[in-house]
């Protein structure tokens, strides 16, 4: 567990000042020596990466910063611009690679009104967590995100928008000006959009590469087991039809409104993948139905805090309890919210309709297609993760 965590930003006059951390008693590594060099170390140097978002770990005789940087953006308007996590000398910084850049866009994200400072307290503390995200939950996490879901969606009805049009869409829609850099990082470093500069344009391009969605799928070990399993004789066929009867119900909803529903369930079902709780008890129904009694000792949690969750899951028609002859509560999935990606085929003739609408500029229209040809399922050189080291 790291010895605490800090944010900082930047002031020309007094440099590195720390906006909030916790534990609020912590000061190594938070020393204006210490603070000066870290932030030295993320903005000077002379590659071209130097100054763009990015993890970085700073060895010290008694201590060890892993260091996420905001960018140079961040920095020079003020604005907090680099999370730092406080470790033991002998912990190994790269161990929080992934999990530091997912808290500090959290906290970038909420800048407004000082929102980030109430939340690092809660960030800290599930800092273990999320070093054991699963690709699963780093995909919902950009689902949950509402600015992120704006951009996905814009981009997965045309494929491709300059960065400039994307920033006005950022303000329009979400109401406050962002940094790019933030925002689009992760979804580059998954292999959901692309971005380059196109000769005769004057901003750079994105480019959705991967469509990614939330979608229920039938719980298909929950059906098997139901109908396998003796023990679940007396009430198996019941669950089965409910669920059934639910996934024709949601297929009849997304024919009916497909951009709305997909979108909709975006935001509902990312917040269930992302909270640990609740993922905990998801991941284990995916291999059945379980007794509610054996949950506690299963998942290491009270029954008090498994009962809560599974009240919101069942609101969310996730998950089913039912009752045996002999009182016994069993739990189990109604259905199986998964992350799903998709090569956006669609978009190949999108991209031809949009040039010759004259809505599209015709270098940016070539060069999307050949980022979908890059990209394409049959090619080895889309998904390569971008080292952030």
């Amino acid at each position: 567990m790291p010895e605490g965590l800090a944010v900082l930003r930047w002031d020309d006059e007094l440099g590195p000042i720390v906006t909030t951390k916790i534990p609020k008693r912590l000061k190594m590594g938070l020393d204006p020596t210490t603070s000066m060099k870290a932030y030295g170390f993320a903005t000077l140097g002379e590659t071209e990466d130097s100054q763009k978002p990015g993890f970085r770990s700073m060895p010290f005789d008694e201590f060890t910063l892993a260091a996420y940087y905001g960018g140079l953006n961040m920095h020079v308007k003020g604005h907090p611009s680099m999370v730092i996590l406080v470790l033991h000398p002998e912990e190994n910084p790269g161990v929080y690679k992934d999990a530091l850049p997912e808290i500090a866009t959290q906290i970038f994200l909420n800048l407004e009104e000082d929102k980030y400072i109430e939340m690092v307290p809660k960030l800290y503390k599930e800092i273990a967590r999320y070093t054991q995200m699963t690709p699963e939950q780093h995909q919902a996490s950009v689902l949950n995100d509402s600015t992120r879901r704006v951009i996905l969606q814009t981009l997965t009805r045309n494929g491709t928008m300059q960065i400039a049009d994307l920033e006005q869409l950022i303000l329009d829609e979400v109401g406050k000006k962002i940094d790019v850099d933030i925002v689009l990082r992760p979804l580059i470093k998954m292999g959901i959009i692309a971005t380059g500069w196109v000769e005769g344009l004057a901003s750079e391009v994105i480019y959705l590469t991967r469509v990614l969605f939330l979608l229920r799928q039938i719980a298909s070990e929950t059906i098997l087991a139901l109908k396998s399993d003796e023990k679940y004789s007396n009430f198996g066929s019941e669950c089965i039809d409910t669920a059934l009867q639910y996934h024709r119900e949601y297929i009849a909803t997304l024919k009916g409104n497909l951009d709305e529903t997909l979108w909709q369930e975006a935001q509902e079902l990312s917040k269930f993948i992302l909270d640990f709780d609740a993922y905990d008890i998801l991941q284990l129904l995916r291999t059945g139905p379980r007794e509610f009694s054996e949950l506690p000792e299963i998942l290491g949690a009270s029954k008090r805090t498994i009962r809560k969750n599974l009240k919101e899951l069942e609101k969310a028609d996730i998950v089913l309890s039912v009752e045996d002859d002999e009182k016994r509560e069993h739990v189990m999935l109604k259905c199986n919210p998964e992350v799903v990606t998709l090569y956006p085929e669609c978009l190949i003739q999108r991209s031809v309709d949009l040039h010759n609408n004259e809505e599209i500029e015709t270098p940016q229209a070539l060069h999307y297609l050949d980022i979908l040809r890059q990209y394409h399922p049959s090619q080895s050189t889309g998904f390569i993760e971008e080292d952030t080291d």
